[in-house]
This record gives C-alpha cells, structure tokens and sequence, in this order.
C-alpha cells in the first residue's frame, strides 16, 4: 500500500505539471473541441485530460513500478492507444481504423503478455465455462468493447472522469482484500490519483478556473486500463474477484453502450453513429441540469459497483449475481422506453428534497 501511495502520488503531482505544459499548445496541435449540433459548450476546449492523465502514470510507474508480469507491454499498448486516441482529437480517425487498431492493440497486450480471459466462472450454474483457445479473442473483444463504452459515456462534464473513479476505486478495493495484487492495486490507484488533475479542472472545481475535457485519448486509455485490471483480477489460480464482479463495477459504462447499440441496430443505424440518446442527454433533454444528471449517473454507477463488492466479498453464487445483473439491465432498458414519465416523475421528487 506504500508503493501505490508513492506511486498515486508521483502520478497526481506529474499530471498536473502535464496539464499546465499542455494547455497552450494544445490549439497549436488542434487538441481542442468546437461547440456544433451535438455539442453546447462555449469556445474552444482543450482536450488534454487524458494525456495529462496517461503522462501522470507513465512517470509514476517508470519511477517506482517495474515492467515485469506484462506491465511493460500494457504500457507500451496503452500508449499507442493514448497516440491515437490524441490524433483522433486532432483529426477524427474514422471508425473502422480505430477499430481496427483496439483490435491490433487487444491481441499484442493478450499474446504479448500471455494473460487474457481463461474463464468465464460459473455464470448459469452448470459449471465453470472454460474458453481455452477462445480466450485471447474475448479479451480483446473486452477491449473493443470497454475502450468505446467509457468513450461513449464521456457526455457531459465529470462524467467520463467519475465513472472512472468509480470503476478503478471498485477494483482498487477488490484487490486490497486479496493478497498478491499488489501492482493491480498500485495501478488502480496510480490512475485514479492521475486522474484527478483533469476532474477538478474538467468540473472547474477551485483552484481550476479553465475547463478541459477528457478526449478521446483518455477515454480509450481508461477503458483499455480496466480491461487489462479486469483480465489479471480474474485470472484462474488465485483470482482476485470472479467474472461476473467485472459487469458490476463497469455496469453503467456497459449498459449505456450495449442499450444505445441495441437501439440504433433497431433502426437500422451503424452501432457507431454518434448521437444524443444517451443516458445522459435523455437526463439532460428531461430537464435535469448538468451536475444533476451527473449526481444521479453517479450515483447509480456506485450502486452497482458496491453491489458487485458486495457480492464478491459474501460469495453471492455467480448464477445469482448475473441473473441480477440482467434483470436489472432488462430493467435499464425497458426504463428508456418509457424514460419521459419516469424522469418527469423523478425530477419533481429530486425537486422536492433538494
């Protein structure tokens, strides 16, 4: 825990130098996002969150945690990513090249590092429900999947950052109550403490008076960071928590993507169109303000978390805990077909306590 803490504490202190050194050349490189139909901020916003972010852990961990048990291929992995992601912002890189580099990128963490999904636990109650050679494609299946849906929830302001939060503090905790997770536990707290930096300044919290936004440099980084947490937390001989834990600590993330996937196959849309029907903007469109929406989106991604701890912690059967998870996912989305009352009939009782 005294590594993580010096590690934590490089990572804050070096993401807040990155995040002063960025800012005035971020237009130079054209790292900043314009207002247009989808977005409603005011002038140009840098987006150097998530290099900041991603530079606070690279000299934090080059400086106190080794490169060894595949840390150094994740790194170099995460980096390529945080690159593209960079260009991206800079650019738009068009979808199918990002994809295809998630999936360049899954397979040399998986086969480069030798550690990827083996199991899938016993999510039925017949058993185990081993992948053998299938492992390594659903790892980086899980990679394309986590890296676009912190993407996706990066929305509105603090949002993507506290989902973050939520998901690392989750695993941070899940590792502490096991033994031999200590450079797992040190990596979630390192980005968590990296991360920092960008949310008070993301959120304009004192002493940031100049917002910034994540990007989608830092979005892909986070996701690609819990998946390779994820994979080591729930490798075969002496896991950290079980499969089924993973759904609850990214629940909010995974429901939003998969919900809005499912909606727009519906209407015959490309699954990777952008557009406004996320959770958040259905929050947004219902009349909740900013901080509300975020409060709420919050709240409920600490929910979901705390009831995978939970679980994890009583040894709640993995078949109840997935038929859990899916009942309340089947709940989610039958709630966004019948949003408008619901949020109306929310909003007025939010009203009436604050």
């Amino acid at each position: 825990m005294e590594t993580a803490s010096f590690s934590g504490l490089i990572a804050v202190i070096s993401a807040l130098v990155a995040l002063i050194v960025l800012r005035p050349i971020a237009r130079r490189f054209r790292l900043v996002d314009l207002p247009n139909h989808r977005k409603s901020h005011k002038g140009a916003v840098p987006l150097i969150g998530g290099l900041s972010a991603f530079a606070g852990l690279l000299v934090a961990w080059l400086i106190s945690m080794p490169l060894t048990e595949g840390f150094g291929i994740y790194l170099f992995c995460a980096l390529m990513l945080v690159i593209l992601g960079a260009i991206d912002d800079a650019k738009d890189v068009p979808a199918k090249y990002r994809l295809w580099a998630q999936v360049v990128l899954g397979a040399l963490l998986s086969y480069g590092s030798g550690i990827y999904l083996t199991s899938l636990g016993n999510l039925f109650g017949f058993g185990a429900i081993g992948l053998a050679w299938l492992g390594p494609v659903v790892t980086i299946a899980a990679v394309i999947g986590a890296t676009n849906a912190y993407n996706m929830i990066d929305g509105i302001d603090g949002l993507a950052g506290t989902m973050s939060l939520v998901t690392l503090g989750a695993l941070a905790v899940l590792f502490a109550m096991r033994e031999g997770f200590h450079l797992e536990l040190a990596l979630a707290i390192t980005i968590v403490m990296a991360l920092l930096p960008y949310l008070g300044a993301n959120l304009q919290l004192p002493p940031f008076r100049r917002k910034i936004f994540m990007g989608d440099a830092g979005s892909m980084f986070i996701g690609f960071s819990v998946v390779w947490l994820l994979v080591n937390g729930v490798q075969s001989g002496g896991s950290a928590f079980r499969p089924v834990t993973a759904l609850w600590v990214c629940a909010v993330p995974l429901m939003d993507m998969v919900a809005i996937m499912i909606r727009r196959a519906r209407k015959g849309q490309s699954v990777m169109m952008p557009d406004r029907d996320h959770l958040h903007h259905i929050f947004l469109r219902a009349g909740f303000s900013d901080r509300q929406a975020l409060l709420v989106i919050t709240s409920l991604g600490i929910a979901c978390a705390i009831v995978g701890v939970v679980g994890e912690l009583f040894a709640i059967p993995e078949w109840f805990m997935f038929g859990l998870f899916m009942t309340v996912f089947l709940v989610y989305t039958w709630a966004l077909s019948h949003v408008w009352r619901l949020l109306v009939f929310f909003r007025k009782n939010y009203e009436a306590v604050d």
